[in-house]
Formats: structure tokens, sequence, C-alpha cells
């Protein structure tokens, strides 16, 4: 580890809930989740360990504490023991300014991935802010700068770091950053950018001014929101609360378990005779085998009202509805994250014998179809945009689009909500294709709708229900 002259704006600082104390094997670092043993000791480490439990330290005061007792041997040993605290996120690091002991901005590691590796900051090298970084504001009214690629992440506690993270938009010199920036010392900038750099949401460019990841061809082939969503709906790159939290309970009041009809046109639909269709069904082996994507349809022999019927319930109706602690769940035929079943099916009828086009919702309690408005150029919109994702080769007869109300499982899950309802649309499209496919109907689940047209046309909040999933079906040609 190189310890560099600008070190001395850089201070170590034990995290809130951790404690440092004497026991007889040596110091004992503890948190709620780890604790780390400091052994043997030294004098020196003895006194810099010691202090740390009472105030935060600066790397200068460190060293100099050290080798005034002449173990300079024991630095590395001291900043290892350092970054295993820091790894545990016991520890952070933060900057100040050579006139205030006010923070600049403080760096938290968020993961045991974090690595504590020291940057020696060069006044002629150029230094840029990976396209992955962002800051936004948090929950807690804070500003943090955080990115994909990284296992910390940084509280912006100034205006001159947040106006430093722009001009890092361009490759630039720290030399040039502290002439841009005014007032403050080459020494307070060079200490943002080691904390930049030791966080990996900036780097050192090449000589025409691009950053290794840019000739990465790995990196090159994620864009910013996928890379941001996987990493912040999986454990291992953040340190967000996860799962079933139950965040909101006391709060505010759960959405409904059943969607609350609210268009008066019902159409009841037939139910199927579902021991006939069990005993006349092909076997699971031989569905999954012919299981295929279908874009061609007979339109001489539409989809039937019978046929949508069966579809219907036996992929989506509600079989029960049950109490679990203070939530009302439902058992159905395909399994949904923590029974939330949060999925609508809305169907768009272009052609089928039985029933008049237009779009409508299903109401999976009661078995029914709720006219929501007649054909008009909204819901021509549907079709088209559904014609042109089957690559153009023919208008589906019926288009279900999959709406998530999304509350119903951000209400329970934290940092993984939206993750999980896009799981659930898979899980629903695959017993689509396999039900489908049985009763030789003609499948096909598309990648990509319209969530703001959705809203508008089913006269919903576009943050509280809009679609996240579309399927065409239709009667299959008997060539197909």
């Amino acid at each position: 580890m190189n310890l560099i002259p600008a070190s001395s704006h850089i201070s170590y600082c034990l995290t809130e809930g951790t404690e440092v104390h004497d026991e007889a094997q040596g110091i004992v670092a503890a948190s709620p989740y780890f604790r780390v043993t400091i052994s043997p000791l030294s004098s020196g480490l003895h006194h810099v360990f010691s202090r740390l439990a009472q105030a935060p330290c600066s790397m200068r005061w460190i060293n100099e504490t050290i080798c005034a007792v002449h173990e300079e041997s024991m630095l590395t040993t001291c900043y290892r023991y350092l970054s295993s605290l820091m790894r545990h996120q016991m520890c952070h690091m933060y900057v100040t300014s050579e006139t205030s002991a006010v923070p600049l901005a403080t760096l938290y590691p968020t993961s045991t991935s974090f690595q504590h590796k020291w940057i020696n900051i060069r006044p002629e090298q150029q230094y840029r802010l990976s396209r992955f970084a962002y800051m936004h504001r948090g929950e807690d009214g804070l500003y943090w700068l955080e990115s994909p690629l990284a296992h910390a992440q940084l509280n912006v506690q100034s205006m001159m770091v947040a106006e430093l993270l722009y001009q890092l938009g361009t490759a630039i010199t720290s030399r040039e950053l502290a002439r841009m920036l005014g007032e403050e010392s080459l020494d307070t900038v060079t200490g943002v950018l080691t904390l930049l750099l030791i966080g990996n949401f900036a780097a050192a460019t090449t000589d025409d001014g691009q950053l290794s990841e840019e000739q990465d061809a790995t990196l090159r082939q994620w864009e910013f929101h996928d890379l941001l969503f996987h990493s912040r709906s999986r454990a291992g790159r953040h340190n967000n609360p996860v799962g079933g939290t139950y965040r909101f309970l006391h709060q505010l009041p759960p959405q409904p378990v059943i969607k609350q009809m609210q268009w008066p046109v019902t159409i009841q639909l037939p139910q199927p005779a579902m021991e006939r269709v069990q005993s006349i069904e092909p076997a699971l082996s031989t569905v999954m085998e012919k299981r295929a994507s279908i874009r061609k349809y007979d339109d001489d022999l539409p989809i039937t009202i019978a046929q949508l019927s069966e579809f219907l319930y036996r992929v989506a109706r509600v079989k029960e509805i049950y109490t679990y602690g203070e939530s009302e769940l439902t058992k159905r035929p395909y399994p949904g994250a923590g029974a939330t079943y949060e999925l609508e099916c809305y169907l768009t009828i272009d052609r089928s014998a039985g029933l008049a086009a237009g779009l409508y919702w299903y109401d999976p309690l009661k078995h029914t179809l709720s006219l929501i408005r007649e054909p008009d150029k909204d819901t021509e919109r549907l079709l088209i945009d559904a014609s042109l994702s089957m690559e153009g080769d023919s208008r589906p007869q019926v288009l279900i689009t999959l709406a998530a109300r999304f509350q119903r499982v951000s209400w329970k899950y934290q940092s993984i909500a939206y993750a999980l309802i896009l799981k659930d649309v898979g899980v629903l499209y695959a017993t689509m294709y396999l039900v489908a496919s049985a009763m030789g109907l003609a499948p096909c689940a598309l990648g990509l709708g319209d969530a703001d047209l959705f809203a508008r046309l089913i006269g919903s909040d576009y943050f509280q229900e809009t679609s996240v999933g579309e399927f065409a079906l239709g009667s299959k040609k008997h060539d197909v």
C-alpha cells in the first residue's frame, strides 16, 4: 500500500453500531453482524485502534503515531486491519478540506467484496467518472453516489464534490480540477479523487481519454439500467434491506387481494368441465415437446369464447382466498411471489367467435370479462404494436396484456419487488404456453409494449398499475 502525501485529508471512522474494546486476545471490533480480532498488538497498533474507538483518525495521524514509536514495519499490518474493518462494514473513510473538519464526502463499504486498495493520484494523469456511476437523493434526504460496479456508496456532502463529479464527465487531471473548482487545494481534490477511485466510481483513462470499461467487451454490452437493476435486485453489491420486510405494515393499507371491478358491462364466461379436460389432456412431456411460439392464425375459424374461457380458467383463475398473518392471499394455477398475485389479465379482442371486439378485464374470482372500451384508435395501436413485436407476420386474434398492481408486491417486499414481478410474468408466460399448447391454440409471448398507452386505456395511474408483459393468442392453422 502506497501512502501518499494527500492522505492527510482522509480519515477513518468507526461505523455506527461498531464497538472496539480490549480483550485478553487483543483488541476486538464487533458489530451486530461481524467480529474482528486485532492481534498480536504492538504499542503503536494498540494506540491507533484505542483512539479509533473514541474518535476518527486521519491517515496523517495514524502514520505519524506508528512511526513515532519506530514501528514503520507495522504500517502495512495497521492498514490490513483497517481494510478488514471496512470490508465488514465496521469502518468508513471520509475526506475533509484544509480549512474545515466537516466531511466533504464519505465512502461507506456495502459488501464484504469491497477492496480497500490505495490509489496513487498523479497530477498529470487524467481521470473520468464511470458511465455506470449515478448520484441520487436517498430516502434519508442525503445525496449518494452509487454504481453497479462498486461495492461501496459515497455520501456527497458538499457542492464542491458535486461540481467535481460533473467535471469528471470528461477526462481531466486533478490539477485541472483544482483550477476549475477555484479555492479548493490540489490536496483536497486529490483526496476526493482517491475515494472515488477506491470506490470504483471513477478511474484513470488511457491516453485518448477512454476508460478501461469502455474497452471491455463484456461491460460494453451492459446498458446502465439493466446492470443497475441486476445489481440492486440481487444481494452482493449493496446493503439495502432485502426481502419480505413489510416496511409499510401499519403505515399504508395493502392493495385488495382482488382488483375491484369498475366497469359495468360484464360477460359471464362458461366454466370448463375440468374432469373431462384432464381425462383427454396429452401428457406434460408431450405438451412441452410441442410447445412453440406460433404467429400464424386460422382466421376462418378464430378462437371461440369457449376456448378463451377454458384458457383463462386454467391459467389465471382464483382457486381460493385465504388469510396468512395480516395479509389476504389467493391460490391460483401458477406460482406467484409470496402469493401476492399482482398480475391482472386484460384482453384486447380483435377476432373471436362469440365475443365482440374491444378491450376487456378478466375477473379471476368471478370468471367474467368486463368491457372497458369498444375498439378505437388506441386499442388498434395495441394490436399494431403486438403485430410489430411478432415481426409483422399477422395480428393476434387476442392480445393478453399482463398488468401489475405494483404495490401488491412492494408493500411486502423491499429491493426485489420489481424483479419478483418480472419473474411472475415469466412464470405466467410459461403456464400460458403449456395450456395453449395442450389446447391446440397458437401462443406467442411478446417482448415489448407501451406501458404509458396502456395506463391511459384502462384509466390507471402509471405508478400504480400498468402493463409489464404481453401475450398473443389465437386459433392455430392446421398446417402449423
